[in-house]
């Protein structure tokens, strides 16, 4: 991420921060929180098998309960995605000392055969979930502890980095060819499970509905617009406040 991308993410969480921490509102019942954790992407269409690429990501949130045993949860959340596609043993890779045009016009020096394709992107999300705890539908020791969770997101791209399998940086080429959408919608659907009294860990599975830039060959059909972000997710979550009608925690 650059500096300005770095410096509008952070006003952003103030920004949150100062929307999900209220002061105490009477007969309402509602936590706040921080979340964080790694993630591991994929992205349809580019020739890997599985999610490949790590990274991370950060969250604020706040929940209101709807029920005893149901909430619901909004984020604000910084995440990464992307994908990494090793090039396969039997690819030729071309003769060493090849020279190749990089995207800013340099000439480089290609001798190493076993460098892979690499997409880098960086995400603004705002997650809207379901909360329900599996205690009103199970009383099976342990399980009866989960959350379980469904709902959708909507976010943007912020900071992106491009490199081919030859090691060559195309981010400019790639955002002139294939522009990325400006929004795109993720249904997501988890579990969390408690550690602690204010702390949880938590799984969850993102797909993305709608495309984030079209295909390398441009080609459509109705079920398949474009490049789809895929994400696992693994971290946790640490209650920081806990507000019900008048009483503290």
């Amino acid at each position: 991420m650059t500096i300005a991308m770095k410096r509008n993410f952070l006003i952003a969480l103030i920004m949150a921060a100062v929307y999900l921490f209220p002061g105490k509102l009477s007969g309402q019942q509602f936590r706040g929180g921080l979340k964080g954790g790694l993630t591991a992407t994929e992205v349809s269409g580019d020739q890997a098998g599985g999610p490949d690429k790590l990274g991370w990501f950060a969250s604020v949130y706040t929940n209101m309960d709807l029920r005893p045993h149901s909430r619901l949860q909004l984020e604000l959340m910084y995440i990464q995605k992307g994908s990494r596609a090793f090039r396969a043993p039997s690819d030729a890779p071309p003769p060493p000392g090849t020279r190749l045009v990089a995207a800013s016009g340099l000439k480089q020096s290609v001798s190493e055969p076993g460098r892979d394709y690499r997409l880098y992107l960086h995400y603004v999300e705002i997650p809207l979930v379901f909360l329900f705890d599996f205690s009103v539908i199970t009383g099976l020791p342990y399980v009866d502890r989960l959350t379980g969770e469904f709902g959708f997101s909507g976010a943007t791209v912020v900071g992106h980095y491009e490199e081919n399998e030859f090691g060559l940086d195309i981010t400019g080429e790639m955002a002139r060819q294939k522009p990325f959408r400006r929004a795109e919608l993720n249904v997501l659907a988890g579990l969390h499970y408690p550690l602690l009294e204010r702390l949880d860990a938590q799984i969850r599975f993102s797909q993305g509905v709608t495309p984030f830039r079209a295909h390398q060959g441009g080609s459509t059909s109705w079920y398949n617009r474009g490049q789809y972000n895929t994400v696992w997710s693994f971290g946790l979550s640490y209650t920081l406040f806990y507000e019900s009608g008048n009483q503290e925690p």
